[in-house]
C-alpha cells in the first residue's frame, strides 16, 4: 500500500525521507512537495486550502490504485482531512486509514488572531510563540528569512483560509496524535474529530510539543498498517 505524507505549513517532503527505512517494507511512503518550495521552489505557494485541496486530488488521483494511508501534521492534517471529503463525495475509493497529528478538530475555530497579515518580526514572534518549532538557524540568518518567510506566510494564509462545513463522517478509521505539551491543541479538541468518522477513532498524546518526536508516531503508524497488511493477507 502507499501513505501519503502532507507537511506542516513551511514542510516540506524532504520531512518524510527516512520514513521508508521505518515504516513495514511494503508501504510505500510518497511524501507530497507543494508549490513554492524544494524542487518547485519556482512556482507560487497557494495562499488558500480550497484550491490547494482541488489540486492535491486532481494530481494524486492516478495512484490510487492500490490501497494507501493518508498522513498530515498540523497544516498537512486539514489538507488529508478535506482530501478524503473530496474522496468520499466522488466516490473514489477511500484511504483504508487517516493520520492526523498536531491539529485540532476542524470545525473548532481558532480563538488567537490571524497569524498571515502580521509585519514579519510580529508574524515570526507570534509564529514561534505557538507552535515553538521554527529551527533557531532560520531566526537567526536574514537569508534563510528572505527565502521561507513567503512560504510560511503563504501557508499560514492556507490554514487561515480554512472554513469548516458540516458534511457526512468520512467512511474510513482515523488516529489522531498530538504532542503532551502542543499550546496549540488541547487533548478535548484532539477528542473532538471523533465525530467527523463513522469509522474506528482512537486519539493518542506523545512526550512533546507540536513538533513531539516522530519516533512514538512512526511506531504507532507502523504498527497500524502492519496489521492492516497482515488482514489483508
Amino acid at each position: 500500500m502507499r501513505l501519503f505524507c502532507l507537511p506542516h505549513a513551511g514542510g516540506g517532503a524532504s520531512a518524510f525521507h527516512s520514513w521508508q527505512t521505518v515504516l513495514p517494507a511494503l508501504v510505500q511512503v510518497c511524501p507530497i512537495r507543494l508549490p513554492g518550495r524544494e524542487t518547485r521552489f519556482s512556482e507560487p505557494p497557494y495562499t488558500e486550502l480550497d484550491p490547494l485541496v482541488d489540486a492535491i486530488a486532481q494530481e494524486l488521483r492516478p495512484w490510487l490504485d492500490i490501497p494507501y494511508g493518508i498522513f498530515g501534521h498540523s497544516m498537512g492534517a486539514l489538507l488529508a482531512f478535506e482530501w478524503a471529503r473530496r474522496l468520499q463525495h466522488e466516490g473514489r475509493s477511500m484511504p483504508v486509514w487517516l493520520f492526523l497529528s498536531g491539529r485540532r478538530a476542524p470545525d473548532i475555530k481558532d480563538s488567537a488572531g490571524p497569524l498571515h497579515t502580521l509585519a514579519d518580526d510580529a508574524f515570526v514572534e507570534e509564529l514561534n510563540s505557538r507552535y515553538q518549532g521554527l529551527p533557531r538557524e532560520f531566526l537567526e540568518s536574514p537569508e534563510l528569512m528572505e527565502v521561507f518567510l513567503p512560504i510560511l506566510r503563504a501557508d499560514i494564509a492556507v490554514v487561515e483560509s480554512y472554513e469548516f462545513k458540516e458534511d457526512e463522517p468520512l467512511n474510513c478509521p482515523m488516529t489522531v496524535s498530538a504532542g503532551i505539551g502542543d499550546v496549540s491543541t488541547t487533548y478535548d479538541q484532539l477528542l473532538a474529530w471523533a465525530r467527523h468518522t463513522r469509522a474506528g477513532f482512537t486519539a493518542q498524546l506523545f512526550p512533546g510539543g507540536h513538533f513531539y518526536s516522530e519516533s512514538p508516531l512512526l511506531r504507532s503508524i507502523s504498527a497500524t498498517l502492519t496489521e492492516l497488511i497482515s488482514d489483508r493477507g
